[in-house]
């Protein structure tokens, strides 16, 4: 340990002298030049932390990637794998010897000789239990203890088991979802058979997808504006909007801002809060009217 210690401290001093020499050499250098002392002082400096920082790396570097790939080179060669195998077996050697120094010593005592006498008429044998009694009587022990197993079984079955209000909030919450997804499909269905006369197949599916968005959230991204048939005028656009957005129960001002957005082409002259005032109006005729039996 004490010659590792040695050859670390050597190394160090050899690498640190270097870099204190060429940090002086830069100084010297910069002075030639006719830098002043504080800016050579600062060369030395710098190029010292420089110098230090590149030395650390390549040696973080070369314990990482170069002594494996080294090592595994040097593991070819026999000579290199028997050295490797000296080195590391006094290690498990002396790890063994220090078991061994603290362990009682084991003497082996000579097994005494069973005799066996023998008669004429009479010959004694040594009778030991079959088979079939040692697993009855080791059969018999389990059965004292499945009762207790059996009890904590049915004791965490029962635990398992929901409670009352667990089930009625879970029936509640698929009653919900139920009614949910029932009105969403009357929508759908109302908006296909409404617009199915103005919009070919691509567009109406995909209409019938940001109602879908509309109504599960209240903000939509990344919408394309569909454009409509000519027929369609301004009114019957908001006459739709009004429709879904009261069968949804959402506000006027999020159903006008949706339907600005996706019949944008349509209601470009439009402003939210004229569709927004004039979405329930019946003054003027139209194609599509306020239908309340879908809310």
């Amino acid at each position: 340990m004490e010659q590792k210690k040695i050859e670390h401290i050597t190394l160090h001093l050899i690498v640190f002298g270097t870099i204190a020499i060429i940090g002086v050499l830069a100084r010297q250098t910069v002075l030639h030049y006719g830098w002043d002392e504080f800016s050579s002082y600062l060369i030395l400096v710098v190029c010292s932390i420089v110098i230090g920082a590149i030395y650390l790396n390549l040696q973080m570097a070369f314990r990482q990637l170069l002594s494996p790939t080294i090592e595994r080179c040097f593991m070819r060669f026999e000579c290199y794998r028997n050295k490797a195998v000296v080195v590391e077996v006094p290690t498990v050697n002396s790890e063994l010897a220090g078991s061994s120094i603290n362990s009682e010593p084991i003497i082996s005592e000579p097994e005494p000789e069973i005799e066996i006498e023998t008669t004429s008429d009479i010959t004694e044998e040594v009778s030991t239990p079959s088979w079939s009694e040692l697993s009855e009587n080791v059969a018999e022990l389990p059965k004292e203890e499945t009762t207790p197993s059996t009890n904590n079984n049915t004791s965490i079955e029962e635990s398992n088991q929901p409670s009352e209000y667990e089930i009625l909030r879970a029936n509640a919450i698929a009653e919900k979802e139920r009614t949910s997804q029932e009105k969403l499909n009357k929508v759908i269905a109302y908006t296909k058979q409404t617009l199915v006369s103005y919009l070919d197949e691509t567009a109406l599916n995909r209409l019938c997808g940001y109602v879908t968005r509309y109504y599960l959230s209240n903000s939509l991204s990344k919408i394309e504006p569909i454009k409509v048939d000519s027929q369609l005028k301004t009114i019957d656009i908001m006459h739709f909007g009004w429709n879904i957005g009261k069968a949804f129960g959402k506000p006027r001002l999020q159903t006008a801002t949706f339907i600005k957005r996706v019949f944008a082409h349509t209601l470009r002259d439009s402003e939210i809060s004229t569709i927004e005032r004039k979405m329930s109006h019946t003054e003027s005729v139209c194609k599509i009217k306020l239908d309340r039996k879908i809310a």
